[in-house]
């Protein structure tokens, strides 16, 4: 079943802007729910095939790996509008929740940006607090993907976070665990992710370089191996996650 949530937003100029969510249920066991949420907005004159395309196909992948199987939990997929004009999409459907929702929602898996960067990365809460993350890695090293988590270089963002720049902040914003899936290199230049690859600096937001021929021109079988270990990762998550016992 799809569901559309309508938002609108007046910009600056005076403009009143209409965007969609669009939601997906597969029904499980149990009536608690993971969200799996990536947006499918970009920026004006860009492709958006990294930021956020990547995203899109990714959790397409996982609702037809799962269309005829019996999952645990049910399972809430939602392609995000808005994201790009500050999350409004996702704040928008945060706001809607009732407090019987959000007690009954696991987690939320969030997915922005996959391809371009140097290396695949998860993140979620800091410390135990992050355990949807850390069930991640741990499936990650069982099936052995080459997916690691923020390094804590930077300070500001703790061993295994990163910041409220995506859909994962406003599920974050109501106690709700996530899991927080992205390609980049937090190496490079202040630590802090924004840039993303060692020889093109940032990808994203750039008409030129997030574009398919560019992403495939200079990082050849990039695209192939980020998709296929991240959906992987996803399915395996979302198969196998448990509850922390409290």
């Amino acid at each position: 079943m799809q569901k559309f949530k309508h938002l609108q937003q007046r910009t600056e100029a005076g403009e009143t802007i209409v965007s969609q969510n669009i939601i997906a249920k597969k029904i499980g066991e149990s009536d608690r729910q993971i969200i799996v949420g990536a947006h499918y907005d970009t920026v004006k004159g860009v492709q958006g095939v990294d930021d956020n395309g990547s995203g899109v196909g990714v959790i397409l992948e996982a609702i037809e790996s799962f269309q005829h199987k019996k999952m645990p939990y049910t399972l809430t997929f939602v392609f995000f509008g808005a994201e790009e004009i500050g999350t409004k999409g996702s704040e928008y459907y945060t706001s809607q929740m009732t407090p019987k929702e959000i007690q009954n929602t696991v987690a939320m898996v969030n997915l922005d940006s996959l391809i371009a960067g140097d290396k695949m990365y998860v993140y979620g809460d800091e410390g135990e607090d992050g355990w949807v993350r850390d069930q991640a890695l741990d499936l990650a090293k069982k099936k052995k993907l080459n997916v690691e988590t923020n390094p804590g270089l930077n300070p500001e963002y703790p061993k295994g976070s990163t910041g409220d720049w995506s859909d994962h902040a406003a599920f974050k914003k109501l106690g709700i665990p996530f899991a927080y899936f992205e390609a980049t290199n937090w190496a490079l230049c202040d630590q802090d992710g924004y840039v993303q690859t060692e020889k093109h600096g940032a990808i994203w937001h750039n008409p030129e370089k997030d574009s398919l021929n560019f992403i495939r021109s200079q990082f050849p079988g990039r695209m192939e191996e980020r998709l296929h270990t991240f959906s992987i990762l996803l399915i395996e998550l979302l198969t196998h996650i448990k509850e922390p016992k409290k």
